[in-house]
């Protein structure tokens, strides 16, 4: 609890739930219920399908049930931090029950079948909402859907694999999609049997095979044609705003291409990060060619911060200790976390910052120096074809 400008807040930790740190709160005074992002007017996201971590949908039920526990009936307002009120205890308890008792059932019912033996595909092809969710807006997929839910909950438990061999090692999409195209009778058979399949209005099918042929051979233009205009379809008859995105996206692409733009430089998140944060960033930005060969340590102090750490490389990875340095190291670093997070931001480089007198490197100047002249730039990539002879 905490007094905030001498308003009363009481706090309920929900980590895993909507995200890995979130918490609900409680003004005692005003009878106002804040659930942040863990109860909304549609069904979450138990992954958002642009990508994160999946989400704990028994943990997100427990912490919906200890907040009513503890303050259902001491409210009169309940607000979420993306959507409207709900103005009366009744009514929001009535809420609050049927959001925590939606995470919980798709929860369970997916494991209920996982440990049936169905797989992720077939448990989210099976389940539909039961009929004491389908009177209620709130409960509905506008936002998370069902299918891609249900898929998350199998995802956290058992992975990737759904334990049949076939699937244990396929090859990738492209050279698998060359291989079916030649089964199924070559690209002209495939379109033709396709437009059929368009006519009767099966778009996920045609939308599942014509990905196959754009992999094969991503030239063909009346095949990203068809595929995007079965997307389209599929984006216009989807529920849910996240899904008919991702539909239309993919068939605007098919039609306009991927930009080729850089999709890291001058963003302004590495700022925000601890030093800790930033050199965890670096290890991705590395290669394993940049790195091959090198065994160095460094030192490195930031001023701003007055903190010293060790950055270490060793077989082609990077290994990082907080609040040390080294009697003997290769290089020594002195800089700002602001200078670091240029860098890694593609704002001003190492060699820049160096010329400017933003940094100082006592020791092997050259080997810093080669090391972030290497980051790996992150491109807008392609999702509905092939990424082409690209650089790893």
């Amino acid at each position: 609890e905490l007094q905030l400008d001498g308003v009363s807040v009481i706090f309920q930790n929900t980590p895993d739930a909507e995200a890995p740190a979130e918490m609900n709160f409680w003004f005692p005074e005003l009878r106002l219920l804040c659930m942040a992002e863990n109860c909304t007017h549609n069904m979450h996201n138990l992954y958002p399908i642009r990508g994160a971590q999946t989400r704990d949908a028994l943990a997100w039920s427990k912490y919906i049930n200890e907040a009513m526990a503890m303050w259902g009936d001491k409210s009169d307002i309940l607000i979420a931090t993306h959507h409207w009120p709900r103005f009366g205890t009744e009514d929001l308890k009535s809420f609050l029950v049927k959001q925590r008792d939606l995470y919980r059932w798709m929860h369970d019912q997916t494991m209920r079948l996982a440990n049936r033996g169905w797989t992720a595909a077939e448990i989210a092809e099976e389940l539909t909402l039961p009929d004491c969710f389908s009177a209620d807006s709130h409960t509905q997929g506008y936002y998370g859907t069902l299918s891609h839910n249900v898929r998350s909950v199998y995802n956290r438990y058992l992975g990737w694999y759904d334990a049949n061999p076939a699937t244990l090692h396929p090859y990738p999409q492209t050279e698998s999609s060359k291989r079916y195209v030649n089964f199924m009778g070559g690209a002209d058979e495939v379109i033709r049997k396709a437009k059929l399949s368009f006519e009767e209005g099966d778009y996920r099918w045609v939308a599942q095979v014509m990905n196959h042929l754009v992999f094969a051979d991503p030239s063909l233009e009346q095949a990203r044609h068809l595929q995007a205009d079965a997307l389209e379809q599929l984006g216009y008859q989807s529920e849910s705003g996240t899904w008919r995105n991702a539909y239309l996206y993919g068939a605007h692409e098919l039609r306009n291409g991927s930009p080729d733009i850089s999709v890291g430089r001058g963003r302004q998140i590495a700022h925000a990060m601890s030093a800790t944060q930033l050199f965890d960033s670096l290890g991705v930005r590395l290669s394993t060619e940049a790195l091959s060969g090198l065994t160095a340590n460094l030192n490195w102090t930031f001023s701003d911060l007055g903190e010293q750490h060790v950055l270490g490389i060793n077989n082609c990875a990077i290994h990082h200790l907080h609040n040390q340095h080294l009697d003997r190291a290769d290089a020594s670093i002195t800089l700002t976390r602001h200078t670091l997070a240029d860098a890694l931001g593609g704002i001003k480089s190492f060699a820049e910052a160096l010329k400017d007198g933003d940094l100082v490197i006592e020791g092997n100047q050259s080997l810093v120096l080669t090391l972030f002249s290497q980051l790996t730039d992150f491109r807008l990539f392609p999702i509905i074809e092939p990424h082409g002879d690209r650089e790893s």
